[in-house]
């Protein structure tokens, strides 16, 4: 007998950027289906992509409220509905409920990848943004203090504070449309509560040089065996959304240095799974302290970021508590 539960089912978000477990599929599991089947999820406000499928589909609708729309057609759903959705329909979902909107997806013959194509909405801007952690209280304050013993002697460049220029720790860097920020936003919630972050420690002060000759230094976090799962679970939830050809109109300054479009072009080469380095950086310049090591912090937030210049972290964009 071949019983499978959906907490055994690893959960992604689907390229219409619904949260998706996949129950059946006849080309991974051995059953004799011609058919897939899968759990989806819409959080509460958000809708799914517009998209259209080779294949037939259907919904069936477990709890919430939503609104379908096939081609030109829109209905409102909820609880014990099934929905047909014809071979090559437009089609996408809102949820319009208090709540989760929750349903079955049924793909005949089974979903392949080939056969989805989402259809690019006109999204207006492209921002540039980290996926980041974001320290509490008293390592907040410790990394401003450093970067103002920075400031005081060498270029203003990075001037940390609490309100537009926040110490963090990035996790993963890439473009994104503005009107992905919403299932960007489930998809951290979603971190936030499977994460086992909630402390970590800084170690030492690390000073490097850049590709334009200067010091930068950085707080150096721990890299915990859990820290480098999120990142590495981060990495790959994003991938549905970040792209990689940032240009300087998707950051949030004005002025933007070469090394700022660099370091995020090549993040996923540069700074990402096993190259990952953890840290929080605080301003150029070698700051000349006596700091007894190791620090540990507490995390607070889970948070998408615009970046600005030299990858700052410059205004919060959607966030999920961790604490």
């Amino acid at each position: 007998m071949f019983i499978r539960r959906l907490k055994d089912c690893d959960e992604f978000v689907a390229g219409d950027g619904s949260i998706l477990r996949e129950f059946l599929h006849p080309d991974k599991i051995d059953v004799e289906i011609r058919y897939s089947l899968a759990h989806a999820k819409v959080a509460r406000g958000e809708k799914t992509k517009p998209h259209r499928l080779k294949t037939a589909e259907v919904y069936y609708i477990l709890a919430g409220r939503g609104r379908m729309h096939i081609d030109e057609e829109v209905s409102e759903v909820s609880a014990e509905c099934a929905i047909y959705i014809p071979p090559q329909s437009l089609q996408y979902i809102e949820n319009t409920g208090p709540t989760d909107l929750v349903f079955l997806c049924i793909v005949d013959p089974a979903w392949k990848e080939a056969d989805e194509e989402v259809v690019k909405e006109d999204s207006g801007a492209r921002i540039a943004t980290d996926v980041v952690l974001l320290p509490d209280e008293a390592m907040t304050q410790l990394a401003i203090d450093v970067n103002k013993r920075l400031t005081g002697d060498h270029r203003t460049e990075i001037v940390l504070s609490k309100e537009d220029c926040l110490p963090h720790i990035s996790l993963a860097m890439g473009g994104i449309d503005e009107a992905d920020i919403g299932a960007i936003r489930a998809a951290l919630q979603r971190l936030a509560g499977e994460t086992a972050v909630r402390q970590l420690e800084i170690v030492g002060i690390l000073s490097f040089t850049n590709s334009r000759g200067e010091t930068v230094s950085v707080l150096e976090v721990a890299r915990t065996g859990e820290l480098q799962a999120l990142h590495e679970r981060v990495m790959k939830q994003m991938e549905p959304f970040f792209r990689h050809d940032v240009t300087e109109d998707m950051i949030h300054d004005d002025v933007v240095a070469p090394t700022t479009l660099d370091w995020i072009r090549n993040y996923p080469d540069k700074a990402s799974f096993d190259r990952y380095a953890p840290h929080i950086t605080i301003g150029y310049g070698q700051p000349g302290l006596d700091l007894h090591f190791p620090i540990p912090f507490h995390i607070t937030r889970l948070a998408l970021c615009h970046l600005g210049n030299h990858c700052t972290c410059r205004k919060v964009l959607t966030s999920a508590d961790l604490m």
